[in-house]
């Protein structure tokens, strides 16, 4: 991570992903959208074309809803990316030495390292498929996310293990 990424972070309050890791952490909306795509063939086979076949008729409340769905989805993935600001003023051993302990408490594998950074990786267990915590110590704030790793297999849900990486980071922070 560069330092122009991490300034764009601190100035967005937001995680800049890789396009894999955008691609994966939004991979369950174009899932979502897969019936309402096949309805609107349907649709145009029925009303343009006159070749739709079947004597089912068309159910749009069903194959429309999941566009709604999607975009819910996609509203709540964005807003994961958001930092959580923790406002304190403390000195870098007092940061590292609060990483650590709550890497080494939670079992994290530290990946990146500096004075101001930290990406940690939580790896798979039975409450989740692991999470990429992202710390960014700034003059008088901390900037901490969880999310479920988007390196992993694709997840939507971390079963609490989110909001557990960042109480337990404030526990020893305090």
């Amino acid at each position: 991570m560069t330092q122009f990424e991490i300034q764009r972070m601190i100035d967005t309050n937001t995680l800049i992903l890789s396009r894999w890791q955008i691609f994966w952490h939004y991979s369950i909306i174009p899932f979502l959208l897969i019936a309402p795509a096949m309805t609107t063939v349907d649709v145009f086979k029925y009303y343009v074309t006159h070749t739709y076949n079947s004597t089912n008729p068309i159910d749009l409340e069903f194959g429309y809803m999941w566009v709604l769905l999607a975009v819910i989805f996609f509203f709540i993935q964005r807003h994961r990316l958001r930092f959580k600001i923790i406002n304190v003023s403390i000195n870098n051993d007092t940061f590292h030495n609060t990483v650590k302990q709550t890497a080494k408490e939670l079992e994290w594998d530290i990946t990146q390292m500096t004075n101001s950074f930290v990406i940690a990786k939580s790896s798979f267990s039975w409450r989740s498929w692991g999470e990429q915590i992202t710390i960014i110590h700034d003059k008088d704030k901390i900037l901490f996310n969880s999310i479920c790793d988007p390196d992993n297999r694709p997840s939507v849900a971390s079963f609490g293990m989110n909001k557990i990486n960042r109480k337990t980071f404030e526990k020893f922070l305090h």
